[in-house]
């Protein structure tokens, strides 16, 4: 059987009394270990904890709780000045290794430390994110993030819009929207006919 070019997950937002699956905020199960080459495994692996994490676009790194770095036994690699709702702190930094949902992985995660909460031991930031492809939904009331990895397409929807609006229309006729062009220099432009 072939193998796709990429990884993928999907988490759904789960309905509730009152709650039709609209979520509002992403948080999947993320497993953590200390870094390793997954081309050359270690025996044995390293230990990995596996804890809740909030999918962050605002947070330029993922970082982990000192929850983890303690469970884990991590040794930090360095310092970052991290910059907070509260201002900028000095972060320790940990070489990690995450596996998202679905046995997507990502090794080689420079993590910085953040406080954590009761509910989330981890942010994964955009150095993960960026390494994908993300799209989150809402159809029918219901949450529906999914992520692949590498990136494998883009996702436009104006160019959706574009396609079904101007459906039927020649490339070389004269442009709907009245701007005196051709369609395929126009509107028509990138759109497959």
């Amino acid at each position: 059987m072939p193998q796709p070019p990429f990884q993928a997950f999907t988490v759904l937002g789960t309905p509730a009394t009152g709650n039709p699956g609209r979520l509002d905020r992403i948080i999947t199960d993320l497993g953590v270990c200390e870094a390793f080459d997954p081309a050359v495994p270690p025996s044995p692996l390293p230990q990995t904890a596996t804890i809740r994490a909030l999918w962050d676009t605002g947070a330029t790194r993922s970082s982990i709780s000192p929850k983890v770095v303690s469970a884990l036994g991590l040794s930090s690699t360095g310092k970052v000045m991290q910059q907070h709702a509260n201002g900028v702190d000095e972060k320790a930094t940990y070489l990690v290794n995450f596996a998202l949902p679905h046995s997507v992985g990502v090794s080689g995660v420079v993590a910085s430390e953040f406080a954590g909460s009761q509910a989330i031991d981890a942010l994964i930031g955009m150095d993960v994110i960026g390494l994908g492809d993300l799209a989150i939904t809402h159809v029918g009331g219901r949450t529906c993030m999914s992520f692949r990895m590498p990136s494998h397409g883009t996702i436009d929807y104006v160019k959706e819009f574009n396609a079904i609006l101007f459906r039927g229309v020649g490339r070389n006729a004269p442009c709907p929207c009245g701007a005196n062009k051709k369609f395929k220099f126009c509107h028509g432009a990138g759109l497959n006919s």
